[in-house]
């Protein structure tokens, strides 16, 4: 305790009291000092820098704006606020953090969807139909040859940058299949619906996918598309879609568009510990004419 020329007392720290107060390093004091929290003042007689109680306050008053997620670039710039400039610095971090509450609550919607359909692949549920979701999609593979105009790179950055509930598609088309072909692309995918609540821009290079009734089920399909592309065809095919194709004949329906696959997940296999991929396979269908 010291005793100030107006005769007032007040504490003093050294750099390793106040360090070991706040369960920081020196170095963290030293540079919270850098930046302009706290200030020291040097002991004439024993050469010791100190620091007071305004010190700890402007430590402990950082260290809580650094909670809120402040930067210490924005919480030097506070130290000199009035009220009203650091009511609006507040109030324009409470906006910034609605935003990004917004943005982890979709996340956490895509990522219960994801355990759904996790839960199904577990289970090993059976094939069933259903009318499939309006969507749009950008490759950038088509069978082994990689598609790199810039104009689609742009397109497929909006997609993964901007969209929380982006998803990893495979894409047969049905022209392939007709003639006896299982080519294979590869691409992004977004709901129809976060066009706009996510402000997606699209171009020539956003295919649009038009919901049909589809017969769906969940594949376990080897995880490296170099491995894909080593199996026969036909072999592939009845990999990711035999069990749908067996389904289709015995309902006595045919191919009606475009196969899709959404990538649920990507794991260690069980049985050979090899790495896999569980994929919603979902192929168009329509009901065969007698």
């Amino acid at each position: 305790m010291c005793t100030n020329e107006r005769g007032e007392r007040y504490m003093r720290y050294k750099i390793s009291d106040l360090a070991k107060l706040l369960g920081v390093s020196t170095n963290t004091v030293r540079r919270y000092e850098d930046m302009g929290y706290i200030s020291a003042v040097r002991d004439e007689n024993s050469g010791y820098r100190y620091y007071d109680d305004d010190g700890v306050f402007g430590v402990l008053n950082a260290k809580m704006h650094i909670k809120y997620g402040f930067t210490h670039e924005q919480i030097s710039k506070m130290q000199n606020y009035t009220l009203d400039e650091t009511i609006e610095a507040c109030q324009e971090h409470m906006q910034q953090m609605d935003r990004q509450i917004a943005y982890m609550t979709y996340l956490r919607h895509r990522l219960k969807d994801d355990c759904v359909l996790m839960n199904k692949a577990a289970a090993n549920t059976d094939i069933y139909e259903k009318q499939s979701l309006p969507m749009y999609y950008v490759l950038y593979k088509n069978g082994g040859k990689l598609l790199q105009e810039p104009e689609r790179l742009e397109q497929l950055s909006e997609f993964l940058y901007n969209s929380p509930e982006i998803q990893h598609i495979y894409i047969i088309p049905e022209s392939e299949m007709k003639a006896g072909r299982f080519t294979l692309s590869c691409g992004y995918s977004i709901k129809e619906e976060h066009l706009e609540k996510y402000h997606l821009h699209i171009n020539k290079y956003a295919q649009k996918y038009i919901p049909k009734p589809s017969v769906m089920g969940i594949s376990k399909v080897p995880a490296k598309l170099s491995s894909i592309y080593d199996y026969p065809q036909d072999e592939i095919k009845e990999i990711m879609i035999g069990r749908h194709l067996a389904y289709m004949k015995e309902h006595n329906l045919v191919l009606d568009g475009d196969i899709t696959g959404i990538v649920i997940t990507k794991v260690k296999d069980d049985d050979s510990d090899d790495d896999v991929m569980y994929i919603l396979m979902s192929v168009p269908v329509r009901h065969e004419k007698q």
